[in-house]
């Protein structure tokens, strides 16, 4: 004779966990639906779009540079191939002007010898300011051995 099972109240718990397999099948159904409808859905118009036609630019605008050397003498250097032009000091201001209604845009370097007084730059890097030039810099060259020349004594932060 076969034994009756008898459930135990145990067996008959509800289940707290959510059973996962029906969404991730109904969700693989909806994937492969839009698969299918996404090309569909695009627009088949028949349009011809118009050709942009702007200048392209390779290459990047040369800056001009503003120099005074240990004599006092100025140059300017307008990236346009003739190298560095002598110019009067009285007749710097005006060239520089005529350089910026030119282009105001245009980067200017400011460099000036090192025996030369840091006033005399500061001036010249207003000079080149009140001309109308927005974008000024100071340039300098990279000193090997630290700051100074002979790094006496300086050390960089890290």
């Amino acid at each position: 004779m076969a034994k009756k099972r008898v459930h135990a109240e145990a067996d008959l718990a509800p289940v707290a966990e959510i059973n996962i397999t029906p969404m991730v099948d109904v969700m693989l159904v909806l994937l492969i639906i839009f698969m299918v409808t996404a090309p569909l859905m695009m627009s088949q118009l028949p349009v011809t779009l118009p050709k942009a036609s702007s200048a392209q630019s390779d290459k990047p605008k040369e800056p001009t540079v503003v120099s005074i050397d240990s004599n006092g003498n100025y140059f300017i250097d307008a990236g346009d191939g003739l190298g560095p032009l002598a110019t009067a000091p009285d007749a710097l201001q005006p060239r520089l002007i005529e350089l910026s209604r030119q282009d105001p845009d245009t980067l200017v370097f400011v460099q000036g010898d090192s025996k030369i007084a840091y006033g005399r730059v500061v001036d010249l890097i207003g000079l080149v300011s009140l001309s109308g030039f927005s974008k000024v810099s100071l340039k300098s060259s990279k000193v090997d051995g630290g700051f100074g020349g002979d790094g006496a004594g300086l050390t960089p932060v890290p």
